[in-house]
């Protein structure tokens, strides 16, 4: 009896782990089409609090939209994104990812809008290639999640780069160094 319960139980893990394995991926085209819409948002969210953005967005060589989180805990932290970089000269589409890790002071956890404004070819390729580094400063920032009161103004981050962050929701108190990259989806360009 002991014997079938454990097999019983190695059965139904063995079952969940291979229908997780074996789930339905969205395809590229889908993921593409999520990222569109995404920027879209993040787009009308930063354009609805700060209507600046809009003409900036316009005026701009290229801009990227990127929506995303992060956890704080201890010395460490870590924030992931992705979005869409476009070329308002050419149209092109770049997908993007964005990782960042903290090291200092780190409690929380928020969800978060990037606006990055790109203004010249060079920023731009430096951006796409992946060859955007930068790092952040102390902050102390808090949400409801409806109302979104908190923002930090349009912030150089390299030669020619400049980002608007709007935060969502949640609570994140940070004394630290951070480093972040955003890089292109291989799968997805």
């Amino acid at each position: 009896m002991k014997r079938n319960f454990f097999q019983l139980i190695l059965f139904a893990l063995v079952l969940v782990t291979a229908s997780t394995v074996f789930a339905a991926k969205p395809s590229p085209e889908e993921q593409r089409a999520k990222l569109n819409e995404m920027s879209g948002q993040v787009l009308e969210r930063v354009s609805q609090k700060y209507p600046s953005a809009k003409n900036a967005v316009e005026s701009a060589y290229a801009y990227c939209t990127i929506s995303a989180a992060g956890v704080k805990w201890g010395l460490f932290g870590d924030d992931h994104g992705r979005g869409v970089a476009v070329n308002n000269e050419t149209g092109e589409r770049i997908y993007v990812k964005m990782k960042e890790v903290s090291v200092g002071v780190n409690f929380g956890a928020k969800e978060y809008d990037l606006l990055f404004l790109i203004a010249n070819k060079e920023a731009w390729d430096r951006f796409i290639s992946g060859n955007i580094k930068f790092g952040s400063e102390v902050s102390a920032q808090a949400s409801d999640g409806v109302n979104g009161d908190t923002f930090a103004d349009a912030t150089i981050i390299a030669n020619g780069v400049w980002v608007y962050q709007l935060d969502k929701k949640g609570l994140a108190v940070e004394l630290s160094f951070k480093g972040a990259k955003i890089s292109p989806y291989k799968t997805l360009n």
